[in-house]
């Protein structure tokens, strides 16, 4: 290795050792980041309480990232913990308001608890968000449905169809 490619490795190395030490807050968001990506891991692989603590270390490492709040919500409405799946949402749409993800996933928990005002809220904000939002609309159809309201829900199926026709077979507007 050239001395040259050394000195500049000590120095980076220094810089980086500098940065820890001051705490730099674009290294806890890396920080979480990458712990978070393995929570994602986690629940793909339906180790829930596994990827619940990875989120959990994101959040103690940056409180200010969005979507650790997220991804723990998720693990936690798969394992059918309402409340607190409800808490890390809301915590996400608070530190970042335009993650429509994060709208539909807290209408999903709003809508499986039959609180379908409050689901339709969520899942009209998410296609605010993002127009094109396909299991957004499927799945504010479904609450439509649910309160009745029969040409509210036929319109938002048909644009769900419209802008994924996968659905059309699936049906799946729920994850």
């Amino acid at each position: 290795m050239s001395k040259s490619l050394v000195s500049w490795g000590g120095i980076l190395l220094a810089i980086l050792l500098l940065a820890a030490l001051l705490g730099f807050p674009y290294l806890d968001r890396w920080g979480a980041e990458a712990v978070t990506r393995q929570g994602r891991a986690l629940v793909n692989s339906k180790d829930y309480p596994a990827a619940i603590d990875h989120f959990s270390r994101a959040i103690e490492t940056d409180p200010g990232y969005a979507p650790a709040y997220h991804g723990r919500g998720v693990a936690y409405l798969h394992q059918g913990e309402r409340e607190r799946a409800i808490a890390d949402f809301s915590d996400a749409i608070r530190l970042d308001p335009n993650d429509a993800r994060a709208w539909h996933d807290r209408g999903v928990v709003y809508f499986q608890a039959g609180d379908f005002d409050r689901a339709l809220a969520d899942f009209g904000e998410a296609i605010r968000h993002e127009p094109g939002y396909a299991r957004a609309y499927l799945a504010r159809s479904r609450a439509y449905a649910k309160k009745g309201e029969v040409a509210q829900a036929q319109a938002d199926r048909q644009k769900a169809v419209e802008l994924d026709p996968s659905l059309d077979k699936s049906g799946d507007g729920h994850r």
